[in-house]
């Protein structure tokens, strides 16, 4: 059974995704080419200040082509990537398994679990029915704890400074990765497919939402950095998307995290012309309510993104100034769509200009849910259809069906002047430009 292979399983006995020239980007040219494109000035959050650069300025002899795990990881400084400043170029070659050992063998889950853990005495041993609503704890949920660590060391890796990670053609993928930007500055990430950063060893919490389980792996986190540029990637669960994923104790058997998160203090990030197909909880901007060291932070951009058959945190924002605009979302019914935008603690979220398909039973007062924030101003949107009689107000929406009302403004102005198109126009540009494989 490979890695990603329990929750598919069952887990043994146990019943146990308008044809409209596009807004200037930073689009190939024969003069650049694209491992040493920089964010154009005025493309969002990271263009403020001295803008993001990447690794454009490495030298030759820190420009790498990986196709493995092992390379990937070398290239990009190995256990010593984090802190690190050196300006790097690392092109990723193809398809590249995290869950792959230095020989080049799959590795399953069964090689990361702790001698003394099992996952079905772990699903007998902590079944509400015998063990109540606290929660897991013992030597049995020690010895998930111990293999979950086992996974992580082989998983994440991280990206220091001035790097630039760059997908090369059409088919660059990383699968079962935990891509960590932790405590750094200036970073690239373009045209790359980032796949089922999957969690063999999901923790049981009684106390979250009548019963959850919890993953720990995003396929990228941003955390403690600032001057990110996200760009023209995909980000999806790979071969196991919500559909595919079993209940246990009444609940999905959660193997997956955030698809790209973006917390703990960072700051000064767009997210432009990406992906984010089939999952759940997509983007958390802000992760708690008690860090209020975020304030001034998470500064951030999403624009001309598709958010395709998604769940909830499209994205979810506690403390942040976002910037959400002329992005693509597209839910065609019903069952498990939570909302979109999560106007959480401080929250200062600018929508404008997002086109929504929407299927039967979602409502345009659906695609906001309160989380503590008091504001939002969106103008421009667009609900199933291009002609005005589609034109939504979604905070009046939001507003008619809840109390208390949300403040349809906010007290600050993008800094920079951001190219949008026309709210009609955003399926089109969207859908033949976004994603990985679109450039280069």
């Amino acid at each position: 059974m490979g890695v990603r292979g329990w929750a598919a399983a069952g887990i043994g006995a146990v019943a146990l995704a308008a044809g409209v020239a596009p807004a200037a980007v930073a689009a190939p040219t024969a003069e650049v080419p694209l491992e040493r494109q920089v964010l154009p000035p005025g493309d969002g959050w990271a263009s403020v200040g001295p803008g993001t650069t990447g690794g454009s300025g490495a030298d030759e002899a820190h420009v790498f082509t990986v196709r493995t795990w092992e390379e990937l990881r070398a290239a990009l400084g190995g256990a010593g990537a984090r802190g690190d400043t050196t300006p790097r170029i690392v092109r990723v070659a193809g398809p590249i398994d995290a869950n792959t050992g230095p020989d080049g063998q799959p590795l399953t889950c069964e090689d990361y679990a702790d001698p003394a853990y099992s996952p079905e005495e772990y699903l007998q041993a902590y079944d509400p029915a015998t063990w109540g609503d606290q929660e897991p704890a013992g030597p049995l949920e020690d010895a998930r704890a111990r293999s979950q660590e086992n996974q992580e060391e082989q998983v994440r890796q991280y990206v220091g400074s001035n790097v630039t990670l760059v997908g090369v053609g059409p088919d660059a993928r990383i699968v079962g990765a935990a891509m960590t930007v932790r405590g750094s500055t200036n970073v690239i990430v373009r045209n790359i497919r980032f796949s089922d950063a999957y969690d063999c060893f999901p923790a049981w919490d009684p106390g979250d939402s009548g019963g959850t389980w919890n993953s720990e792996y995003d396929n990228l986190w941003i955390a403690e950095s600032s001057h990110v540029w996200v760009d023209h990637s995909t980000f999806d669960d790979g071969e196991h998307p919500p559909s595919a994923l079993p209940e246990y104790f009444g609940a999905k058997y959660e193997v997956h995290d955030g698809l790209l998160d973006i917390t703990n203090g960072a700051d000064l990030v767009t997210v432009s012309w990406n992906r984010f197909v089939d999952h759940d909880k997509v983007m958390l901007i802000g992760s708690s309510d008690s860090r209020l060291t975020d304030r001034g932070k998470l500064r951030v951009t999403l624009h001309h993104n598709l958010f395709d058959r998604t769940g909830q945190r499209t994205p979810r924002v506690r403390f942040g100034q976002v910037h959400v605009a002329n992005n693509h979302y597209v839910r065609p019914d019903a069952a498990g769509y939570v909302y979109s935008w999560g106007v959480g603690r401080e929250s200062a979220i600018l929508a404008e200009d997002n086109f929504f398909d929407l299927g039967p039973g979602i409502a345009p007062a659906d695609i906001v849910t309160v989380y503590g924030g008091t504001g939002l101003a969106a103008s421009g949107t667009l609900v199933n259809g291009r002609s005005p009689e589609s034109a939504v107000d979604v905070v009046a929406a939001y507003n008619a069906e809840h109390d208390p009302d949300l403040d349809p403004s906010v007290t600050w102005q993008p800094p920079y002047d951001l190219q949008l198109h026309p709210t009609q126009a955003v399926p089109g540009v969207v859908g033949a430009q976004a994603g990985a494989g679109r450039i280069g």
